[in-house]
């Protein structure tokens, strides 16, 4: 059983498995969504109720499963407390690549943030294979309740563009290289706009 709920924070559309559950009295659950932990999402489905998106915007199940794993720069914002992250903030990311942005910092406050602009440029200029973030350490969402056209800018440049959102991802501080594999492969389930993933990330051992 699959029920379409919407998130009021952002209208953001999402699905529950087992919402509707008059005719399963005893199924223990009362509804999950696919964003409920580590996760990834993608724009058809999740955000069919915005406006000025662009046309051929593709779900999950559409893209090929390579999309979900691939070299990826991580990206360490400690140095950033409160502050945005800018282009200049990442200079180890590649054409290509997938992102990994995190940071030890546990209080909203001192999380570094992510300009519309940076996201902007990650997803059109650098084409990043997918965003993963690191919560709570990263905040890489802005404008969440701002008019449309102009709200949520990072979540616009990456779906609009095909490039996943996996989060919320731990332990990225632990990692000890700026590039690693990552991967984190979703189920297959067509209308799930957002499915839990296990993510690993894989450093090189140097002999």
């Amino acid at each position: 059983i699959v029920e379409e709920t919407i998130n009021e924070k952002d209208l953001t559309i999402e699905h529950l498995v087992g919402g509707n559950l008059a005719s399963l009295p005893d199924y223990p659950v009362a509804g999950l969504s696919g964003h409920m932990g580590s996760h990834t999402q993608l724009g058809i489905g999740h955000n069919d109720n915005w406006t000025e998106l662009p046309d051929g915007m593709l779900g999950i199940w559409d893209v090929p499963i390579g999309t979900f794993y691939g070299e990826a720069a991580v990206c360490l914002m400690d140095h950033l407390r409160g502050e945005p992250i800018l282009l200049k903030h990442l200079s180890n990311v590649r054409e290509g690549d997938i992102v990994i942005l995190g940071s030890s910092y546990n209080d909203a406050d001192d999380f570094p943030w992510m300009e519309g602009s940076t996201a902007e440029w990650l997803a059109e200029e650098m084409k990043i294979q997918m965003l993963c973030v690191g919560v709570p350490g990263i905040s890489w969402e802005t404008k969440t309740y701002a008019p449309y056209q102009t709200n949520s800018p990072s979540h616009r440049a990456m779906t609009g563009n095909n490039i996943p959102i996996t989060y919320p991802l731990s332990n990225i501080e632990t990692l000890t290289q700026d590039r690693v594999f990552f991967m984190s492969l979703p189920l297959n389930v067509e209308r799930m706009e957002g499915t839990w993933v296990r993510a690993i990330a894989i450093e090189e051992v140097e002999d």
